[in-house]
């Protein structure tokens, strides 16, 4: 049981290295772009090969290097964004509906109709009305998320809310919006992570389809979503040119994505408050 425990802490500790590293490089790579080459001005043939760090250079001519170094921080940025508004609305709205009320009946149908609702198509057309700008999709993204994450976060609080703890905190003068905040949302720590990392990996699917369906309508700068949309005429001349900024997403999204699923199975094996649990 404790070496099953101890692997599987290890592998933990690797996975959120990875994640970490692979983070850090993404945000900190437009920094480095600059020394690698100029990625805004035409030095080569389209589609040419060789070039900086020999990914060649995109339909312009341009080095795809320092453009791949530059096109992951505003993804980041905005799917972090988009993440932490999304999942402090929907606890929030978690919470309320545990508690329980007139309205919640009411509340519910409304977030599953969001369901119906097209996301992809109008995240486009914010998308592409607001000049090509990620930050217009970080609204479809809360959205998209409130059905799902509302309703995960009322089923983990409402067995909460009758154990001895809470009950003792209410019996204690505490108002219900106290006891969640104080008793509930630190047991539910855990989940809350889980929760965000699987909503940062679908904001980061979102954003890159929107803004690879998108591409061409304005300069939205460097994405790797819109390098792929641009440089796709140009596949079999220098591939790198596609590939390049799809391993990126790639190397991005499936170390947090395996980092995730080692998390839910910790928590599957251990309780909410971190303690093995018997079997």
């Amino acid at each position: 049981m404790r070496g099953g425990g101890g692997v599987m802490r290890r592998s933990l500790r690797i996975r959120s290295a990875v994640v970490t590293l692979v983070v850090a490089a993404t945000l900190l790579g437009p920094f480095a772009a600059d020394s690698v080459g100029d990625g805004s001005s035409s030095s080569a043939f389209a589609y040419a090969t060789g070039g900086p760090m020999g990914l060649g250079y995109d339909y312009l001519g341009r080095p795809v290097a320092p453009q791949l170094l530059a096109g992951g921080q505003a993804l980041v940025f905005t799917a972090a964004l988009a993440v932490v508004l999304s999942q402090a609305l929907a606890l929030a709205v978690g919470m309320w509906m545990a508690v329980g009320g007139r309205a919640v009946a009411l509340v519910r149908f409304g977030l599953d109709v969001l369901l119906i609702v097209p996301m992809v198509v109008v995240a486009l057309i914010a998308f592409r009305t607001t000049g090509s700008s990620l930050v217009a999709a970080i609204p479809v993204v809360v959205v998209l998320n409130l059905p799902f994450a509302t309703r995960y976060y009322q089923a983990a609080a409402e067995p909460l809310l009758s154990t001895g703890f809470a009950e003792q905190a209410r019996v204690a003068g505490d108002r219900l919006p106290t006891v969640c905040a104080r008793e509930i949302v630190p047991v539910l720590a855990r989940p809350i992570l889980t929760e965000c990392g699987l909503g940062f990996i679908s904001a980061v699917y979102l954003m890159a389809t929107v803004s690879f369906l998108g591409a061409g309508e304005a300069d939205s700068g460097f994405v790797w979503s819109t390098m792929v949309s641009e440089n796709l005429p140009g596949l079999p001349l220098n591939p790198w040119a596609c590939l390049a900024p799809v391993a990126a997403i790639v190397a991005l999204t499936v170390p947090l994505s395996l980092l995730v699923d080692e998390t839910g199975a910790r928590a599957e094996t251990h309780g909410t408050d971190g303690t093995e649990r018997k079997r």
